[in-house]
């Protein structure tokens, strides 16, 4: 354990320092403007949380490395970390590249591939694109307008007659010398021309080739031409829409537990969303601030730098961080913080996904959701069937832990309500399911199968019997053109508006679905019993 003389001996001046066990292994790296400051703070006397008492429990004897700078010491502290990974600091577990387009340019006859792996062996890479599908979709409509070899280097050396992919107009056949170099040249010219965003070029170009084909009466390659000028021109399109809607930027959201740092990345690019990612990362630091610094500054060393960065949390390496990526960009960027006019739309929106980034338990889900008092491990569905107030059957359907309880279901056949009072047989049913112990205990939540009115009744039931359990009812709405879904509490005007996507709402109508197919069945059983008697 490092003592106060120690920390007392240290510069004030900034660098990096490095905490080490007793078998003298690095287990932190971290940054600081002012060296003693920094490590003192550490072993101050005062509460600290559990991950950082974890820590300084650890810590043997600490060295350091003077830098010139803040910045110096930002970028020496990142490249420690990459080479030691330190038990106790972040380390950014997924470093897969993003998929590009290699163009193999310095080939005699070029080829167009996939790829994660960028090479300084004179190709050109175009990308990198986000998505696996998104690339394989410009490469399908790249092969549909271009007929270049597909066949990798080892295969296209080896080869001396074309393939099938010849016969159908696919490729020129350069392995059998079907096409000279120069011809394939010119396709691959327009090619790059295609992947480099030329667009005007491009198209003018095949424009006159299309006219120069017309007039010496080459009709099928001038077909030829104007298919791909026209699927060209339409892709082009299709990009310069979504490039008025806005820059390349990355969202991010960041929240902390006890153990671990809670992020949430959304990618949009050209200003449409394109990617969501989540990550969960220990962490030891007692400045969240510096962990998220040394977080991006590692996934930026893999993945695409965009135009610009914001993110929910101020850092006080903004600057730092800034000036590094623009370098490693080779372009200018803007990295944001919350309070930003600009940025706090998008920055709500990220927060928003980050509270959907940790699964919760189906019954924590439904007391969260519709605000109940406690977690719902039993549930009874209730509901009503007749045909114009012929044999109606009211039933109880069981859940236990969300799983249908088959012994359980009750039928219910009405007798004493107005048989075309629905509100009024809901009430019957429930004054006998709650009066009779034999049908097992209250659950812990009741749903009905009907609106407000149905929902005020069931209220009404429980307050009568002295029943505290929570209640709500799911309903089509009155508006027949949408025929949606509503869920009704007590004690509240307005439907509650839960995302139809949400598990909460899909089990919930899942459980009305099952009471009103058995409501059905028990309905149509009893009234072929009464007709069969009738007819006797």
């Amino acid at each position: 354990m490092i003592n106060d003389n120690y920390i007392n001996n240290l510069p004030e001046s900034p660098g990096v320092y490095r905490f080490r066990d007793c078998d003298n292994n690095i287990i932190y790296i971290g940054k600081a403007k002012n060296l003693k400051e920094r490590v003192r703070s550490y072993v101050r006397e005062g509460k600290k949380d559990v991950k950082t008492e974890r820590l300084v429990e650890n810590i043997d004897h600490v060295d350091f490395v003077l830098t010139n700078s803040e910045k110096e010491a930002f970028l020496l502290e990142n490249n420690l970390i990459k080479e030691h990974t330190p038990k106790y600091n972040i380390n950014l577990k997924d470093n897969k590249t993003y998929i590009s387009l290699k163009l193999t340019i310095r080939d005699q006859y070029p080829a167009l591939f996939l790829t994660r792996k960028i090479v300084a062996d004179g190709s050109l890479y175009f990308g990198p694109y986000p998505h696996a599908k998104e690339v394989k979709d410009v490469l399908k409509v790249i092969e549909s307008l271009y007929p270049i070899r597909k066949c990798k280097d080892t295969v296209f050396r080896k080869r001396k007659r074309v393939c099938m992919l010849y016969e159908l107009g696919k490729c020129l056949g350069p392995c059998a010398k079907e096409v000279d170099q120069i011809t394939y040249g010119e396709i691959i010219e327009e090619l790059r021309d295609f992947l480099l965003g030329k667009d005007e070029k491009l198209l003018r170009d095949i424009k006159q080739r299309i006219s120069k084909a017309v007039s010496t009466w080459n009709f099928e390659e001038a077909q030829m031409l104007k298919e791909r000028y026209t699927a060209i021109k339409s892709m082009v399109e299709k990009q310069h829409v979504h490039e008025h809607l806005g820059k390349n930027r990355d969202v991010w959201a960041f929240a902390e537990d006890e153990k671990r740092l809670l992020i949430v990345l959304l990618i949009f690019r050209r200003g449409v969303l394109i990617s969501r990612q989540h990550f969960k990362e220990p962490f030891f630091s007692d400045t969240p601030g510096e962990t998220i610094t040394t977080f991006l500054f590692q996934y930026y060393s893999a993945h695409p730098i965009p135009d610009e960065i914001i993110l929910s949390e101020e850092i006080e390496d903004m600057d730092y961080l800034e000036k590094h990526l623009e370098e490693s960009r080779k372009g200018t960027l803007r990295i944001m913080g919350p309070k930003h006019r600009s940025s706090q739309d998008m920055v709500r929106l990220a927060i928003e996904n980050l509270h959907e980034t940790e699964p919760i338990a189906l019954d924590e889900a439904f007391r969260r959701a519709l605000h109940l008092k406690t977690n719902p491990l039993r549930i009874e569905v209730y509901d009503i069937s007749h045909i114009q107030g012929k044999n109606p059957t009211g039933v109880m359907v069981v859940f236990e832990e969300f799983k249908p309880s088959k012994k359980a279901y009750r039928v219910f056949h009405i007798r004493g309500a107005s048989t075309m009072d629905d509100v009024a047989m809901i009430s019957e049913v429930l004054k006998r399911r709650v009066n009779d112990p034999t049908l097992g205990p209250l659950p812990d939540l009741f749903i009905i199968d009907g609106g407000k009115g149905q929902l005020a009744a069931t209220k009404r039931v429980l307050k009568e019997n002295i029943i505290d359990k929570d209640i709500v009812s799911i309903a089509k709405s009155e508006q027949r053109k949408s025929m949606e879904d509503l869920i009704y509490l007590p004690n509240r005007k307005n439907p509650l508006p839960l995302s139809k996507a949400s598990p909460v709402f899909k089990e919930i109508v899942k459980m009305r679905d099952e009471a009103h197919r058995f409501a059905v069945f028990s309905h149509r059983r009893w009234k072929t019993r009464e007709d069969l008697t009738l007819n006797k």
